[in-house]
């Protein structure tokens, strides 16, 4: 009889094991999904919702940990500036600790190209875009 009760128990805790590391993951794709059609789409403020708080931004001239508010402020400019005309997905996969990233080209309806790398991690199990990086290619 206990030896039955402990296998139900394990069961029933590798069940509710499995069902959160694939939210975890599920949530983790949809964000990064989310950011990168919000980015290809040029739509600045969807791209802002998936910011951390703070981010680590990093353009060709200026880099800093901002707070949500201010990165809105610097990605909106930077993107009016450089507004996307295609961006390429070239890497993806998860970095020592566990973060996510992506690493893409961008380039702008100006002619500029950029690499774009994208970290993501969690919070309070919510995924969210932690640094971003341009470097003009």
């Amino acid at each position: 009889m206990k030896s039955s009760l402990y296998k139900n128990l394990i069961i029933l805790f590798l069940t509710f094991s499995v069902s959160s590391m694939m939210a975890q993951f599920s949530s983790v794709n949809n964000v990064k999904d989310f950011c990168i059609k919000s980015l290809k789409t040029n739509n600045i403020d969807d791209f802002v919702s998936t910011f951390s708080d703070p981010i680590e931004i990093s353009l060709p001239d200026q880099e800093n940990s901002y707070s949500k508010v201010q990165a809105g402020m610097v990605i909106r400019k930077f993107l009016n500036n450089n507004k996307v005309d295609s961006f390429t997905k070239k890497q993806s996969g998860k970095s020592t600790g566990g973060s996510e990233f992506i690493i893409g080209n961008m380039k702008s309806v100006n002619g500029q190209e950029y690499q774009i790398y994208f970290l993501f991690t969690m919070i309070d199990n919510k995924a969210f875009l932690h640094l971003i990086e341009f470097e003009l290619l």
